[in-house]
């Protein structure tokens, strides 16, 4: 019988994918029935797999097909200090559910680099760089400006996952490229960032609270637009605590001072003393009005000296287990498009679609980058275009 097409893959992304998965031949082997001289064969080039055998490969790597024709290996992310975490939390071992995420994000921004490059159409250049020793209010300023959003427009948005909306399309529309997943739990993640250009990346864990996905949306822009100015995450700095760490203190104060300019909170003082003394129904009142979360309008009240510290943190000690989102119970759920452009993002999205429409690359291609079966595209398309900033549950 003679073998299914071979499938005219580079050496070294099967040896990148394997290596990168934490594997060795011989557990491969284990895992796939290849034997190690054969896996040598193709990792050295003296010898292809077939698609057959390559698919099977891609389920022993946990990544897609698509993944092994990229132009070269994607870049290495480094898990353990680019993270938002919950304060008081130190980076431990990555989780397996964790590195894939990673994997997916990393994976999906070379296949839009690789789009862009299929057609012709360069990826959008973010100029913009932060400091970490900006006035935070400047700097606030200087990201709302940037990303094209007034307060009116912000007060009159409906509810939390319209905010969220608003914010992830004005980063995509700078390009970034924003996704979500929510396979891990908040303690080992709430967001994070590749923040290379172009095509940085932020990924969010969707079992956050809307409101709290907002923040992290600023907080990683931030990271960005410092990592542009020069300033990176050591790793000896990367293995403190949060709030031990100068970029993400920055960050932080970046993004409340944007969501919360400081004329808003002065009026917010005069206007709602009441809150800076944590009252409960005052603060979650004013969240509704500002489309901002409770935590983070008394975070800045405290800050510019309108509430004391420790009504601060006796109130942010109660609301990190209000942070989760309840997952849902029943069998039902948003559908599979609605999933899709939630998990992935409408510019992705709409890129990974485009390229198809254009026959730039196949319905296996297609397939593999969005992580989902051709018989979706249609509904998909359908959803973009209907609801073209769609974030989801």
């Amino acid at each position: 019988m003679s073998r299914s097409v071979p499938a005219l893959v580079k050496p070294e992304l099967l040896v990148w994918a394997r290596k990168s998965a934490g594997l060795t031949l011989e557990r491969v082997e284990s895992l796939t029935n290849f034997d190690t001289f054969t896996l040598g064969e193709w990792e050295s080039g003296r010898d292809v797999p077939s698609l057959t055998e390559l698919r099977k490969l891609g389920e022993a790597y946990k990544r897609p097909l698509a993944v092994f024709f990229l132009a070269e290996p994607p870049l290495k992310f480094d898990a353990q200090r680019e993270f938002r975490r919950l304060a008081g939390i130190k980076p431990g071992k990555a989780s397996p559910e964790l590195l894939q995420a990673l994997r997916w994000a990393v994976f999906r921004r070379e296949a839009a680099l690789e789009l862009h490059r299929l057609t012709g159409e360069p990826p959008h250049r973010l100029r913009a760089v932060l400091h970490p020793h900006q006035d935070a209010e400047e700097a606030g300023a200087h990201l709302r400006e940037l990303l094209g959003i007034s307060w009116t427009a912000q007060t009159q948005w409906n509810g939390d996952y319209a905010a969220l909306n608003a914010w992830r399309a004005a980063i995509e529309t700078k390009g970034v490229l924003v996704f979500q997943t929510s396979d891990m739990e908040l303690e080992e993640m709430r967001a994070t960032c590749i923040p290379d250009a172009p095509l940085p990346v932020i990924l969010l864990n969707a079992n956050d609270a809307p409101y709290g996905r907002v923040f992290s949306l600023l907080h990683e822009f931030a990271h960005i637009l410092l990592h542009a100015g020069g300033h990176k995450t050591t790793r000896m700095v990367g293995e403190r605590f949060p709030e031990e760490q100068p970029l993400e203190v920055a960050a932080n104060a970046f993004a409340g001072a944007a969501l919360l300019p400081k004329s808003i909170v002065e009026k917010i003082a005069n206007s709602y003393p009441a809150a800076g003394r944590g009252d409960e129904e005052a603060l979650w009142s004013l969240s509704q009005k500002v489309n901002t979360s409770a935590e983070v309008i008394l975070r800045r009240l405290m800050d510019l000296g309108f509430a004391p510290a420790a009504v601060y943190r006796r109130k942010r000690d109660g609301w990190l287990s209000l942070g989760k989102r309840d997952k849902a119970k029943s069998q039902g759920g948003p559908s599979m498009e609605v999933k899709t452009i939630s998990k992935d993002g409408p510019g992705y999205t709409r890129l990974v679609l485009d390229a198809f429409d254009q026959r730039l690359i196949s319905t296996n291609a297609a397939s593999d980058y969005l992580g989902v079966k051709p018989r979706h595209f249609p509904n998909i398309r359908r959803e973009l275009t209907h609801r073209p900033t769609l974030l989801g549950a």
